[in-house]
């Protein structure tokens, strides 16, 4: 992975990110693109202002960003152009995780699927590919309001809780989608997929706060309006990228809500059109909204409502005390007082931070977990003074706490608050030979236990405050798209896009003299094939022929219009071709 933003890249994402091997786009890849391109900036950005349009950023965002409606775009080059508004981009291979995803978006980076949909899929596609990811996400950033937006959520997201049961959902989805972009994928096995899918929805029993935002952002990112329900502008990602919903959105029969938080409520189907959409007054509403919708977050609630959701959530957690200190690590038990939380146990990889950071000392990191003692000292000793004592004496003491709680040990080390307050002067007394004390619980002999300065919790969020909890991980060295092998028939095929991509680059005469010869190839041994011969006939059009050529072209796309009973999209490409002839 080259480039500014590798560096920027936190290191726990970096397994994400792969290589773009540009050089594996077809002549095929590079006409799907064209086809969807061409029609989309027409449709939604081409001539002036009109009801339904896209919002006017995306106008002006297209080249901003490194997006050229001629050809599939370079993510590298992206990046460079994205760098201008603060952003970058990085190549990704379809889905990934939807908390990394917005931790990448949270750090100002944009993931990009860089596989392309195929010929089936022109209209729609169920998986995440370059012209949803490129020409759907990247065109709004250059606005500073929208782009402000996504970041915030990117970081509200990233700290939301998500239910074990979810991951099974998320799995479910990836498969389906996959599935159904597959072009050797039958009917049994999208019936196999899709009921997968709904035994995993069925399983979930109630909705977490990650479920809820996603669902946030897929009725504003993924599929926003902006204006008014009877004069509105597209900005979601979903309709700027597919021919299909970029004109089916505009339907009566797809209502136009007014966008509050109560979207959320609302559940979706990433596999099929949507029946509703939401519109958003403006950009600066989406923050109004956002604002709510954190008050409802477990980080914001706080409390034993924040500690429940932790525990409920089974991934890892940080969890803030009142003196400063924080514990990563997955909570797994809380232990309760009529006072409030006296212990808080916590399974796996566990380490212990201050002000952010995780200590750098080895002790700052308990690989098999550890109960942590939580509320005041007993009879009136405050923090200041137990750190007094342990200083004055290191051999066992005893440390009550006014909830029962007890630990007694050797004072073996004191590590001390890094940032030197007097009232929580050491973050962590390590101690050996210990005997800890738990209310209702029998007592437990540990040969090291480290005692924390921490007070009350006040609350917790999904994963670490520091990055550095996850261990490193090193950039894939996967390359997207992947090789294809293609049979004899499809290599020709192939090699016929290529020399007309060639030939429509070079300009007219080009096209003149080449595309005769593999028009006459095409009626030979390719009578289905559709998409090549749209694709002459548009750069024939551009270079405003109008010869017996075209009128054969032009012909024999009617006749596969019929043929194919309307099922591929070849009236709307002849339309889009015939409004910019005219």
């Amino acid at each position: 992975m080259m480039g500014t933003v590798s560096r920027e890249v936190p290191p726990h994402l970096r397994r994400f990110v792969v290589e773009q091997d540009y050089a594996q786009y077809s002549g095929i890849d590079q006409a799907v693109w064209r086809f969807v391109l061409l029609q989309l900036h027409t449709r939604l950005a081409a001539g002036p202002r009109a009801r339904g349009r896209a919002h006017a950023a995306y106008r002006d965002g297209l080249a901003a960003t490194g997006i050229s409606v001629e050809r599939i775009p370079n993510i590298a080059e992206m990046n460079e152009k994205l760098s201008r508004f603060g952003w970058g981009a990085v190549c990704v291979d379809g889905f990934i995780p939807p908390r990394a995803f917005q931790e990448f978006q949270a750090h100002g980076i944009l993931p990009i699927a860089a596989a392309i949909r195929t010929r089936r899929h022109l209209v729609y596609t169920p998986a995440p590919d370059i012209i949803h990811e490129a020409a759907g996400h990247a065109p709004i950033l250059p606005d500073p309001t929208f782009a402000g937006y996504v970041r915030r959520f990117g970081e509200l997201a990233r700290k939301a809780f998500t239910l074990p049961e979810e991951d099974r959902v998320h799995h479910a989805i990836h498969v389906l989608s996959e599935v159904k972009e597959d072009a050797t994928a039958d009917d049994t096995a999208v019936a196999v997929a899709e009921a997968e899918l709904a035994a995993a929805l069925a399983a979930v029993t109630s909705t977490s706060e990650v479920a809820r935002l996603s669902r946030l952002y897929w009725w504003t990112a993924e599929y926003g309006l902006v204006g008014r329900p009877d004069d509105y502008e597209l900005y979601g990602a979903g309709l700027l990228s597919s021919l299909g919903e970029s004109h089916t959105c505009h339907a009566p029969e797809i209502r136009k809500i007014p966008l509050d938080e109560h979207c959320m409520d609302v559940a979706y189907d990433i596999t099929r059109p949507q029946p509703q959409l939401f519109v958003a007054p403006s950009f600066e509403a989406l923050h109004d909204i956002l604002d709510r919708v954190a008050r409802e977050l477990a980080v914001e609630i706080g409390g034993d409502v924040a500690l429940d959701r932790a525990v409920r959530s089974r991934e890892v957690a940080t969890v803030h005390f009142a003196s400063g200190a924080q514990v990563v690590g997955v909570l797994a038990e809380i232990g309760r007082t009529s006072d409030g939380p006296s212990w808080l146990r916590f399974e796996g990889p566990t380490a212990f931070a201050w002000d952010g950071a995780i200590g750098a000392d080895e002790g700052a990191r308990q690989p098999h977990g550890c109960v942590v003692l939580a509320g005041e000292p007993a009879g009136g000793e405050s923090f200041l003074q137990m750190a007094e004592r342990a200083e004055r004496a290191r051999a066992r003491q005893s440390f009550r706490f006014a909830s029962g709680a007890a630990v007694e040990g050797r004072v073996e080390r004191i590590v001390r608050d890094p940032t030197g307050a007097p009232c929580s002067p050491w973050t962590r007394l390590h101690m050996g030979d210990a005997r800890v004390d738990l209310p209702g619980r029998p007592a437990i002999a540990l040969e090291h236990y480290v005692l924390l300065a921490t007070g009350q919790p006040v609350t917790a969020h999904a994963g670490s405050v520091d990055p550095a909890y996850h261990p490193e991980t090193a950039f894939s060295s996967a390359r997207i798209p992947r090789a294809r092998a293609f049979e004899r028939g499809e290599q020709r095929l192939q090699s016929l896009y290529a020399e007309a991509e060639r030939a429509h680059r070079r300009g007219p005469e080009s096209a003149r003299a080449a595309f005769p010869r593999i028009f006459d190839i095409l009626v030979r041994k390719y009578p289905k094939e559709w998409l090549l011969r749209w694709n002459l006939l548009e750069s024939l059009l551009k270079a405003q022929e109008e010869g017996p050529l075209v009128r054969a072209v032009r012909g024999e796309l009617e006749a596969l219009e019929i043929r194919f009973d309307h099922q591929e999209p070849i009236a709307s490409g002849l339309a889009y071709l015939l409004r910019r002839a005219a």
